[in-house]
């Protein structure tokens, strides 16, 4: 019997793996496509912390500049000194799942779980490996597969509450500024979210993002701007920004999207996915270490992920529902307020795609009459 079972080898998989294998976990890694990092489903834009974990070179680009723009066509650049990283997530994957490797997890691809079920001595998982049917035992699952997760639906039976749909594609387009993201607000380029334009070099990964109709009919609007027969590739898929109530079980954890862990305002998943793992392995260690793998002895994986992250997401959710409702005439009001230039400098120092609470809070104390502006709908 293992001691741990991962289920998917996204980042936050081969980070868990590698984490309890470099502990001295028994650790068996389950990535359902035949390649890892494909299909590719995210952007790929990191802070400088997720370097801190993971080594890699799968940068092409690096900014530290977005350009936004308002739905009536006027807009506001905002820039930081802290470079933001835009990666070959392909790559990028594949590196955290070598990683995990080297440490010493065993990796089994093309093997799809159709089945986990938990008793009191273990956790069972069934899967499909080159459509040949494989049982496997372990002490815990961990689920990192993401949105559709099988080990959530099958151990606890729901999933998050809000899920945005996303649509993105690599174009044969050049951003003429690539020290610069492009963000798009409004109902022309989003259904409560936002529309995306990131510059990779001679390619440009131009996407959006939607919680009420499909992304589709937003993106064909946004598209529209950079050359409609541009398109190299196509990816996307959805999105959790709200995570579970309870995200351990008795013999399980879900980590990173499976448990929407995930930054609501941006959709980014990569940096509180690692963050989740990183917790997750050092309580599953203890437990096993201990013999004392249960729900009271997994629970302190929530309490310590919380911890660290549980008041920006929950503050960051509350603020993305209010941007959610906003109308077009809201959004252009606002950007009489965002751009000036006091409150451009003020994003400019206090930016940070990890933690935008700290901008949301320090834009309001300067300016308490935006919160008007986003209260009363017009």
């Amino acid at each position: 019997m293992r001691d741990v079972i991962v289920v998917g080898a996204g980042p936050s998989g081969s980070y868990m793996g590698y984490d309890l294998s470099k502990r001295g976990l028994d650790t068996l890694i389950l990535e359902e496509h035949r390649e890892v990092g494909k299909p590719v489903e995210c952007t790929g834009l990191v802070s400088e912390r997720v370097m801190k974990y993971v080594h890699t070179k799968a940068g092409v680009n690096r900014v530290n500049g977005a350009r936004i723009i308002f739905p009536n066509g006027e807009s506001t650049h905002i820039r930081k000194s802290e470079k933001t990283i835009v990666m070959d997530r392909d790559r990028f994957d594949k590196d955290v799942a070598g990683m995990a490797i080297d440490a010493g997890s065993d990796f089994s691809i093309d093997s799809k779980v159709i089945g986990v079920r938990e008793s009191r001595e273990c956790v069972e998982v069934r899967y499909r490996k080159s459509g040949n049917l494989v049982e496997e035992r372990a002490r815990v699952v961990v689920g990192a597969d993401g949105v559709n997760s099988r080990v959530r639906r099958d151990i606890y039976g729901n999933r998050p509450r809000r899920i945005v749909s996303a649509y993105q594609v690599d174009a044969a387009y050049e951003l003429p500024d690539q020290d610069s993201v492009e963000v798009y607000l409004g109902s022309g380029t989003s259904g409560g979210f936002f529309g995306w334009a990131t510059p990779a070099g001679d390619t440009t990964k131009i996407g959006t993002g939607s919680l009420y109709p499909t992304a589709k009919k937003f993106f064909d609007n946004l598209n529209a701007r950079f050359g409609k027969d541009k398109v190299l590739g196509i990816n996307g898929g959805a999105i959790p920004i709200s995570y579970l109530r309870r995200t351990y079980s008795d013999r399980s954890i879900l980590v990173g999207d499976a448990a929407g862990i995930v930054k609501p305002l941006s959709g980014g998943g990569i940096y509180t996915g690692i963050v989740s793992s990183e917790c997750g392995a050092g309580v599953i260690a203890d437990a096993i270490e201990h013999d004392r793998v249960g729900m009271r002895k997994l629970s302190a994986y929530q309490r310590l992920w919380k911890k660290k992250l549980g008041l920006e997401l929950w503050f960051d959710g509350l603020v993305q529902k209010l941007f959610s409702s906003l109308s077009d005439n809201t959004f252009d009001r606002l950007y009489s307020i965002i751009s000036t230039p006091e409150i451009t400098s003020v994003i400019n120092r206090v930016g940070d795609i990890d933690y935008p609470s700290r901008v949301v809070l320090s834009v309001i104390a300067r300016n308490p009459e935006i919160v008007k502006y986003l209260l009363v709908k017009r």
